[in-house]
């Protein structure tokens, strides 16, 4: 399906040459420590109740802070200055999200509220001049249709006890943001510029631009984030990159996984990807916890960090690659339309001793899960979550509760001997499935 309108937005990287000197170091440094103290103004400023009105979209906070002097006194150039602005701006409004979505939930829960009192309080959450209003401690003064609608759901409700109780609810979520990192700061297009096999970055030096050689020549024309490692003398920079979804042909049916530790994936056919995940999740595992506690000691001075960082950089980059073969393998040889996962539990402190224990902690199943989506959309394959409660314990003939044991299932109702992960690929298959037809039914 060529010219198919459906982009996805992936991240790709670019690293520095040659090592990145102390004095050049600093100065991006600097740069990095004058937005977190841009970020930290922003937070302060205008996160409170007072500022909901300037946040959205942000354009009164960006002039208030042109003419607050902050710029000035930092000396930070404006691709840098006000592009931290809305980094802040960003977090503030998905701070205010989180904390309706919590208010939300409470109103959901709480038995001493009757629907009409719901309905009052989520009419006036999802309405912004509403809220903003009400959490201001004044009435709020709509017009046309809105009013009309107000008007309509204050009726039969104690409005002032309602009110209250959201202005309680938002205290108690409400907290100020603030960062103590400064390890990265944001760059806008007009502030690097590629050339000469390497980047040239303003500096805070009027008309004085840093350049870093790279170890590619690809160029860019876009935001960038430049992410430091002082230790390391080397810097990252991330770059978002928008490319077109594919739409190989082949790629139909359905497939269920059961996702593991041992190994990554099973398919409800019963073919593995992902078999040797353990030895590298494991050579990280023993790799932190027989060097980190030693190397923690002192620091800030421990000329052996360094070492120590890099190392656990080589590991993650060596399972993070085996990952993404395995995923790679997985869909190439599938060739699934729709994949079913089941929902994964929550981390568990359970296991036979403290190796085990931090190695099922150290288990980077939420990396495991972004990769497998990530790669599922660049491929236009649908990734469905199925409810996983009792999918391993139950039988995927007859549905009965079966016995797991050596990595084995046996159902003592049907007789069913199967892999244990492989049965839980069927069982993962039949409620995506069944989810599925009961979507369709619905939409008749």
């Amino acid at each position: 399906m060529k010219g198919h309108k459906d982009t996805i937005y992936k991240t790709v990287y670019q690293y520095n040459r040659v090592p990145i000197s102390a004095a050049d170091m600093e100065r991006m440094q600097e740069i990095a420590r004058d937005c977190r103290e841009v970020r930290n103004y922003v937070y302060d400023r205008y996160s409170s109740i007072h500022s909901l009105s300037k946040i959205y979209p942000g354009y009164t906070v960006q002039n208030e802070m042109t003419r607050c002097g902050l710029r000035e006194r930092l000396g930070l150039p404006s691709v840098y200055f006000y592009l931290s602005i809305f980094d802040a701006l960003g977090d503030i409004k998905g701070r205010w999200e989180r904390i309706k979505s919590q208010i939300e939930k409470n109103i959901r829960d709480n038995p001493n509220l009757t629907p009409q009192d719901r309905h009052y309080l989520r009419f006036v959450m999802k309405q912004s001049q509403c809220f903003e209003s009400i959490l201001a401690g004044g009435k709020p003064e709509l017009k046309g249709n809105w009013k009309e609608s107000y008007e309509t759901v204050c009726m039969g409700v104690d409005t002032h006890r309602l009110d209250q109780y959201l202005r309680r609810q938002v205290r108690r979520h409400l907290v100020k943001p603030h960062t103590d990192t400064a390890d990265g700061f944001p760059v806008s297009p007009k502030g690097y510029r590629y050339g000469d096999h390497g980047i040239y970055l303003s500096m805070k030096e009027n008309r004085k631009r840093l350049f870093i050689p790279l170890t590619d020549n690809n160029r860019y024309s876009r935001q960038i984030y430049i992410l430091l490692y002082p230790e390391e003398n080397r810097i990252m920079i991330n770059v978002p990159v928008e490319v077109r979804q594919r739409h190989p042909a082949g790629y139909d049916g359905e497939t269920g996984l059961a996702m593991g530790l041992k190994c990554m994936f099973v398919t409800d056919q019963g073919r593995a990807y992902g078999e040797r995940y353990l030895e590298y999740q494991s050579a990280l595992t023993d790799y932190v916890r027989e060097r980190l506690p030693r190397h923690q000691r002192n620091a800030k001075t421990n000329p052996g960090m360094k070492k120590y960082n890099a190392g656990k950089a080589r590991l993650e980059k060596a399972m993070h690659d085996y990952v993404n073969g395995e995923i790679n393998r997985l869909l190439e040889t599938e060739r699934p339309g729709t994949v079913y996962l089941p929902k994964l539990p929550a981390q568990s402190k359970a296991g036979y001793n403290g190796r085990v224990n931090a190695t099922v902690n150290m288990w980077q199943k939420g990396f495991v899960k972004r990769r497998l989506a990530q790669k599922c959309r660049e491929r236009s394959i649908e990734l469905v979550e199925v409810f996983g409660k009792g999918i391993s314990s139950q039988c995927s003939r007859c549905g009965a509760e079966g016995e797991k044991k050596e990595d084995m299932f046996r159902c003592p109702a049907c007789r069913l001997e199967l892999k244990e992960r492989e049965n839980t690929a069927r069982n993962v298959l039949k409620r995506g499935q069944a989810r599925r037809e009961k979507r369709e039914r619905g939409s008749l």
